[in-house]
């Protein structure tokens, strides 16, 4: 992998950093400008690998859709930070473009790990599941955010027993970042989902916990490009 790549990567878990103590110290429009520089790290690790390294095509341009997925994803959340009337439409709107994200994702790993059914019925049998746990914890949200938000955590967990398929086929480093990066996003939306939804005290833990998984997540993701 390109030294550069590791300078990037570098450099955007500082931008990470950068997002997580600002938020923690309220300071939600200088924490989202920092959210920002490092979504746009995590995609240009992967084209700087790519880039660097020219390898399978086709899994960087589906990864490289998922990585632009989740930073536009990020930026409707982020700008529910600073513009809060807007809440009720940007969140369902932003899991709506990580979710396209976690569909493109997904096909990068069948692309090369093949089809799997039992992966399949595991995201199946986690749509009901989400939905239980919603109803469980009480989450504040109506019927069609749910619906959304069942659907979105089933994909994540089709992602995971996706990504568990595609190392086990090809026992590869780049794969194994891979499967980590698919099962810190599960913790991180995770954490998001009771941060929305749910009156928690602690906030900050919870933010911290979120932001300090999903950062990893995408960058593991995109080092599977550079890694290949």
């Amino acid at each position: 992998m390109s030294p550069l790549c590791y300078v990037l990567s570098v450099v955007t878990v500082v931008f990470a950093v950068g997002c997580v103590a600002l938020r923690r110290k309220g300071k939600a429009f200088e924490g989202m400008m920092c959210k920002f520089m490092a979504s746009f790290g995590f995609i240009s690790v992967a084209v700087v690998g790519y880039c660097m390294s020219p390898h399978n095509t086709y899994y960087f341009c589906l990864v490289c859709f998922a990585l632009m997925f989740g930073f536009f994803g990020d930026v409707l959340l982020g700008i529910k930070e600073v513009a809060p009337t807007f809440r009720g439409k940007l969140i369902p709107l932003g899991t709506l473009y990580f979710l396209v994200g976690h569909i493109f994702t997904l096909s990068a790993f069948i692309s090369i790990g093949g089809f799997n059914l039992t992966a399949l019925i595991i995201g199946i049998i986690g749509i009901p599941l989400a939905a239980v746990m919603m109803s469980i914890f009480k989450m504040k949200a109506d019927t069609k955010l749910k619906m959304i938000m069942s659907v979105y955590y089933g994909a994540l967990i089709y992602k995971v027993a996706a990504s568990a398929v595609l190392l086990y086929s090809q026992k590869s480093p780049a794969f194994l970042l891979a499967f980590i990066g698919s099962c810190l996003f599960l913790i991180s939306d995770t954490c998001l989902g009771f941060l929305y939804f749910t009156p928690i005290k602690r906030k900050n833990i919870w933010v911290t916990v979120e932001l300090s998984t999903y950062y990893p997540a995408q960058i593991l993701l995109a080092m599977s490009v550079a890694l290949m």
